[in-house]
């Protein structure tokens, strides 16, 4: 039973879409209350701080530990991370043994435990801290076309010398 007393949150995800299917997505996640704790921008460089530095490991260990991922451009801001990601096969409907299960390989999964991993090393580098280092939620876009991918590959890569924080 929902709380009428609380907000309803929209959904944000396209209706209908199997988001643990091959293809490449831009993903947008914030920092809790939009603070700049990833790092700051000097002369169009980004400096990450501690906390960026967790960021750009536990990305890159998420290409390493799915083997049904494979990480494009991505780029850490003072305030939030872009990121590409490829899912390069779809989920296991079949349940044929060792191929994936379908709940682990979503995009929101993927995601989810990201941010998980990047708050508990956060928690045990500053313990005081015990809040999510996120916002709660992630903005994504499905790319449909090779041209919207490369417009995409650009902004991200442009990000920090465009970047007016």
């Amino acid at each position: 039973m929902k709380n009428s007393k609380l907000p309803q949150r929209k959904n944000i995800r396209l209706e209908g879409y199997d988001y643990g299917s091959s293809g490449y997505y831009f993903v947008t996640i914030n920092s809790r209350e939009f603070r700049h704790t990833f790092g700051s921008i000097e002369n169009k460089v980004m400096y990450l701080s501690p906390l960026g530095e967790i960021i750009v490991e536990e990305w890159e260990f998420t290409g390493e530990l799915r083997q049904n991922v494979k990480l494009h451009e991505y780029v850490v801001m003072p305030d939030h991370f872009h990121a590409i990601i490829e899912i390069r096969y779809s989920r296991n409907k079949n349940n044929i043994p060792g191929e994936f299960k379908a709940s682990k390989h979503t995009l929101s999964s993927i995601i989810r435990a990201f941010k998980a991993s990047v708050t508990k090393r956060n928690i045990k580098m500053n313990p005081g801290d015990t809040k999510s280092v996120w916002h709660n939620r992630f903005h994504d876009r499905i790319i449909r076309n090779n041209r919207e991918l490369q417009n995409k590959k650009r902004y991200v890569l442009n990000n920090v010398k465009d970047w007016k924080g």
